[in-house]
């Protein structure tokens, strides 16, 4: 058996379990069921569910993605390495 932390195990997966105001979820709601995301930026206090909603879309989507923690990781390496590697590995066509 794996061993996940708790707030990862019990993380909601998909918007509808997101506890976030009803025009939020309806909005993100909306940008999954026409299969788009556009550009986002979260912003707001820590424990207001930034990540948990991101996470949440990607994966109704079906999406391959990169978490990256801005606060740990910085700069100009990030983008050189990280960044570029994974933009490498991800289809553009016929996946997500």
């Amino acid at each position: 058996m794996e061993t996940f932390l708790w707030v990862e195990l019990y993380r909601p997966k998909d918007i509808g379990s997101c506890v976030l105001p009803n025009n939020l979820k309806i909005t993100l709601t909306d940008f999954i069921s026409e299969g788009n995301i556009p550009n986002l930026i979260l912003s707001g206090t820590s424990g207001v569910g930034k990540t948990t909603a991101a996470k949440a879309m990607l994966d109704e989507l079906g999406s391959t993605y990169m978490m990256i923690n801005g606060s740990e990781e910085s700069g100009i390496d990030v983008l050189r390495t990280k960044i570029k590697n994974f933009a490498s590995t991800v289809s553009l066509h016929g996946g997500r």
